[in-house]
């Protein structure tokens, strides 16, 4: 019996990850903004535009996760920190908050 390719047809609207380097070399402003909440917690407790941040370092620094170009929220790990602190005024904590990026494209 031959394989269902039918049920994979929109499988070729996905981007392709290798690329996604490319996507992110497009013009434009983007907003980065790193928000925390207590461990656990539900409740922003605090949040900080972070200025001089370009998406292409961010991509880097996140290991180049998918990027729709638009707005995207990725969690901030512990191996990132290090590589973002030098953008942000807040000192990570990373025993007391959870951490996560927001980038909004601003044409």
């Amino acid at each position: 019996m031959e394989p269902d390719h039918h049920n994979n047809s929109k499988l070729k609207n996905v981007p392709d990850t290798k690329n996604q380097h490319n996507a992110v070399q497009l013009k434009g402003n983007y907003q980065f903004i790193l928000n925390w909440y207590k461990l656990n917690g539900r409740n922003l407790l605090d949040e900080e535009v972070l200025d001089g941040l370009q998406i292409n370092t961010l991509m880097k620094i996140l290991g180049n996760p998918i990027w729709n170009d638009i707005y995207h929220c990725w969690a901030v790990e512990n191996k990132h920190m290090p590589n973002l602190q030098p953008y942000t005024k807040h000192k990570f904590n990373p025993d007391k908050f959870t951490y996560f990026i927001e980038v909004y494209h601003n044409n």
